[in-house]
């Protein structure tokens, strides 16, 4: 809960004291203490805005007060002891269960911080590729010298909760408070000057995912030096909205997919998957444009330097792109099952695999992975989250404590992803030596090393 929510809860206190204080005193402290919840609910509601999930304390606090109004004009008779405590206590789990709907169940979260030495910038971008008739939106996260006032998660909170909503069969309400989610990162800050030009790393959501999915992620590599371009895939993210109000949402049928089909592996193999790895060799040729004339980015971007990262589809899209594309250097596949030639090719260019706990459970997709990282004909890295799940690698699990497995903390896994990704990168992409030796164990304290090779991470 945020702390004017935790002050509104608190208000009600004195109210509920007023059965337990001597006849004397009660009616002093009930004019004293009967308009405390609409006074602190007011401030809240300026000062932090509403959310559904507090909707059960806001009705509660005008019905004590107007149920107060007959005591305050004093038409109220005596109150008996017993019956004004019995009251209270039922006032008080109805407060008590309020106050843990709002802040335990969906919470206002604050992401995880950046842990590298620079402050980020973030700006969206809207991408027509004329060629193909594609319009995408991109956000570019990148290192900046000073901290400015934090953006917000979205600029678009009502459009991300309707698609919430319809994906999970609910009310797009309960994900409004998905306004009130901040980055680290500051819009359209000035980019670092020292240092420049700067790795590129472009970044795919998985099916029916959000650019936004993974931001701590992408402003933890940003604060690393490293500019950080992530995409929505228009029609297969759950919504994509462009700067003149068009909302997309999620709708295979404009990958030429009939709604009462089931999307199989050829299906997406053959419809969609080259529509994604086509967008992100758009956003490569689109940084060519920007390295020479953009405003924000012009003198920023080291074109030589370039890989590709992404969850899910998304990470298959990456490890596509990279086998076609010879200006990527190399990708990172998070989660994701495999699709187009990399099934069969040998990988020509450094690969990263991190794979979840629950995917292990899959053996078409283990032989799948096993393959393909004993075939490379270049440096193949593949570890395992242990106690994750699928989203472990997203905001997700960090939305809900019911999202989170058994005995896993999604802070800590998301903080060893981000590790493990940017020291692969900076030995593939920046081009810094890094340790990497074969490890005395397959065991690590944070993760299941599924490859001869280990990859150590940098010493703090």
């Amino acid at each position: 809960m945020r702390v004017f929510e935790w002050l509104f809860l608190c208000s009600f206190v004195p109210l509920l004291l007023i059965p337990f204080l001597p006849p004397t005193w009660r009616r002093r402290w009930l004019v004293m203490s009967a308009p405390l919840p609409t006074l602190v609910g007011a401030f809240h509601l300026i000062a932090e805005g509403w959310r559904i999930q507090m909707l059960p304390l806001y009705v509660l606090a005008m019905l004590m007060l107007v149920c107060r109004l007959p005591a305050l004009s004093g038409r109220e008779g005596t109150l008996r002891r017993g019956r004004g405590i019995l009251a209270s206590s039922a006032v008080a789990l109805l407060l008590a269960g309020g106050g843990v709907l709002a802040g335990w169940l969906l919470p206002v979260v604050t992401l995880p911080q950046p842990s590298g030495p620079y402050h980020v910038g973030i700006v969206d971008r809207e991408l027509v590729d004329a060629q193909r008739g594609r319009r995408l939106m991109v956000s570019v996260w990148y290192p900046t010298a000073q901290r400015g006032s934090a953006a917000p998660l979205t600029h678009h909170p009502d459009h991300i909760a309707t698609a919430l909503g319809v994906l999970s069969g609910l009310p797009g309400l309960p994900f409004q408070h998905l306004r009130y989610f901040t980055l680290a990162a500051s819009d359209g800050a000035p980019p670092l000057a020292e240092g420049a030009p700067f790795p590129i790393l472009v970044f795919s959501h998985g099916m029916v995912g959000l650019r936004l999915q993974n931001s701590p992620t992408l402003q933890d590599l940003a604060s690393w030096g490293y500019i950080v371009v992530a995409l929505d895939h228009t029609d297969a993210a759950a919504v994509t909205v462009f700067p003149d109000g068009e909302a997309r949402f999620y709708d295979l049928e404009r990958f030429g997919i009939a709604a009462d089909q089931v999307p199989d592996q050829a299906l997406m193999d053959d419809r969609v998957f080259p529509v994604w790895v086509a967008d992100q060799r758009f956003v490569y040729d689109t940084l060519e444009t920007w390295a020479g004339q953009d405003p924000v980015l012009a003198g920023k971007l080291d074109l030589s330097r370039i890989g590709s990262f992404g969850h899910s589809f998304g990470g298959a899209t990456a490890l596509e792109v990279c086998r076609v594309d010879s200006r990527c250097r190399a990708a990172v596949n998070i989660d994701g099952g495999l699709y187009g030639a990399v099934v069969t090719e040998p990988a020509a260019r450094p690969l990263l695999l991190i794979s979840s706990a629950e995917s292990s459970q899959f053996p078409d997709t283990v032989a799948e992975w096993t393959r393909m990282v004993a075939q490379a004909n270049a440096a193949a890295y593949w570890l395992e989250l242990p106690g994750s799940t699928h989203v472990s690698f997203t905001i997700t699990q960090l939305l809900s404590p019911l999202l989170i497995p058994q005995d896993f903390d999604p802070r800590a896994g998301l903080q060893i992803v981000d590790t493990y990704l940017r020291t692969f990168f900076d030995m593939h992409v920046r081009g810094v030596e890094t340790r990497a030796t074969e490890p005395a164990s397959r065991e690590t304290a944070d993760v299941r090393w599924l490859t001869k090779d280990r990859l150590y991470p940098p010493q703090p």
